[in-house]
């Protein structure tokens, strides 16, 4: 808002980036914040960009990871396998902030990570892998959409981890003071592998 202190991170790269995986760690937590559900592009059969908006889930800046929860029979599973990148996207209104993330993405289905979170997930999402039926499967009406309550895994067997290994961010802040836009892709070569940034035209 005009007339409020602006924010130190307008006009420094490094505390951009900072600023960057900040929200999407408290996306991870909140949901309440508007990085608590970004959308998730992958590429379908025909090589056509695909939407839908995923629950974050965890960030980890140590590790450019952002983690998903999906169903390992929908659609999504099989393009990743297919074409292992992906790219997401998230607006926040109130803060005028948008990020712009390209990804390497994989499927987990097993190990500690993964049990750690289906152990740590409530039973009211675990519901949603208990149905019958692979998301998206047609149906005739909303009513024929099966559930398997007496499931001896409550639907584990279906539960996977979406990873998203990030390497390019792109950072728009809209304000009235003037706008801000910058990129930042890791650079793995070298020694010390680290974020690279530079300013853009917004």
């Amino acid at each position: 808002m005009t007339g409020e202190p602006l924010p130190a991170f307008r006009d420094d790269l490094d505390l951009t980036l900072a600023e960057c995986w900040r929200l999407l760690q408290e996306g991870a937590t909140s949901r309440h914040s508007a990085f608590h559900v970004p959308t998730v592009a992958t590429l379908d059969e025909q090589g056509l960009p695909e939407l839908r908006t995923i629950v974050l889930r965890a960030a980890e800046p140590e590790r450019r990871l952002l983690r998903f929860h999906t169903d390992r029979r929908s659609a999504k599973i099989a393009q990743v396998a297919r074409v292992p990148s992906g790219a997401i996207h998230i607006y926040d209104k109130p803060s005028g902030i948008q990020l712009r993330l390209a990804a390497s993405l994989s499927i987990e289905t097993d190990g500690d990570e993964v049990e750690a979170a289906w152990t740590a997930s409530r039973s009211l999402s675990r519901i949603c892998y208990r149905v019958t039926a692979a998301p998206g499967a047609e149906v005739e009406h909303p009513d024929e959409v099966a559930f398997d309550h007496d499931a001896a895994d409550e639907g584990r067997s279906q539960f996977c981890v979406l990873l998203a290994r990030i390497h390019r961010i792109e950072w728009l802040h809209l304000a009235h003071e003037g706008h801000r836009r910058a990129a930042f892709s890791f650079n793995e070569l070298g020694e010390a592998p680290e974020w690279k940034g530079r300013w853009l035209v917004p």
